[in-house]
């Protein structure tokens, strides 16, 4: 596919074209929208291209390689990719496959989830929360390096894993996580805080926790610091007070739309666990929800009811979470 324009139905015809394994080629013609960052485009496409020499420049320097003195890992390093899995086949398996290291890529299908999937391993394991059916694929793993990521998130480029494991093997960490760029059709809400998460570079730099959206680590790490028996958060849990790596220019494609119902579960899980990692929590009281409501009810009055919508669900799912957390520490 070749697009010349980012406005939205070019951007919708581009994430159709990403989740169909479809190359894209960028010429682009007019100046970036506002909303975009070329950074966050240009990972997506094969080639790219622009009319205004700025642009052009901008995209030759995100295009040079990045220049590192440990270049390569260690001659036959090899990875096991990890995702579980209820409802899908990987739309990250073909990247996964393309990587220029050798991939093993297992599934842990539960639920509904596939039993036969051509180019990978697929094991039915009964769903014991996200850090214990994790862990447990451990037993079914024979290479030095274990790659935890989900089944919506797709590598970008040959070398993602690559250089994930060349800043584990040369680094001081203990895991490494990967850049996030959202769809190209993401909300600017997705889009800000993906910025906020995980932020454009070229350096290695330290990272606040682990992430099993895409994570790499060392599988002599998880036999000697398992991951915790928990329903969620347990990137989180097994990262607290250990050296954790960011590596920016190892990237995948990841973001999910932003609906109110998933966002209340998704807050109420997780800072149920938050909390109970002794973190302070964000909504812990009706009174704080109502404070924080004029807030939320911003993008209502830009004309946003949905995205209203959205932060309310937030707040209360945060509210629950915390309410949650406290019922399980008076236990």
């Amino acid at each position: 596919m070749l697009l010349t324009r980012l406005d939205p139905a070019s951007r919708t015809r581009m994430a159709r074209a990403l989740r169909q394994g479809e190359p894209i080629d960028l010429d682009l013609h007019g100046p970036l929208p506002s909303d975009l960052r070329l950074d966050e485009v240009v990972p997506l496409c094969r080639h790219a291209t622009a009319r205004d020499p700025a642009l052009a420049r901008l995209i030759a320097h995100l295009r040079r390689p990045t220049r590192s003195p440990e270049s390569s890992p260690e001659t036959g390093a090899a990875i096991t990719a990890v995702l579980p899995t209820h409802r899908r086949i990987p739309l990250g398996l073909a990247a996964l496959r393309a990587q220029d290291l050798p991939v093993r890529v297992l599934i842990l299908s539960n639920g509904a989830g596939p039993v036969r999937v051509p180019g990978a391993q697929v094991i039915r394991v009964p769903w014991r929360g996200h850090g214990a059916t994790r862990q447990a694929a451990l037993a079914h793993v024979q290479t030095p390096w274990v790659f935890f990521t989900v089944d919506d998130a797709i590598p970008l480029g040959p070398a993602c894993l690559r250089r994930l494991v060349t800043a584990l093997e040369h680094g001081p960490w203990e895991a490494v996580t990967a850049r996030q760029l959202p769809w190209p059709d993401a909300d600017p809400v997705t889009r800000q805080r993906l910025r906020v998460w995980t932020p454009a570079g070229r350096s290695v730099i330290a990272a606040p926790q682990a992430d099993h959206v895409a994570t790499l680590y060392r599988r002599d790490t998880l036999l000697r610091a398992p991951l915790p028996s928990v329903p969620v958060a347990e990137d989180a849990w097994w990262s607290r007070g250990r050296a954790v790596g960011y590596v920016p220019t190892a990237a995948v494609l990841h973001s999910h739309r932003r609906r109110p119902g998933a966002l209340f579960r998704r807050n109420r899980d997780i800072h149920a666990e938050l909390c109970a990692m002794g973190r302070p929590p964000t909504a812990g009281s009706l009174g704080a929800v109502a404070r924080a409501v004029p807030g939320a009810a911003r993008p209502v009055l830009r004309g946003q009811p949905a995205e209203g919508l959205n932060q309310l669900a937030e707040l209360l799912g945060q509210w629950r979470g915390a309410r949650r957390a406290q019922r399980r520490g008076s236990r």
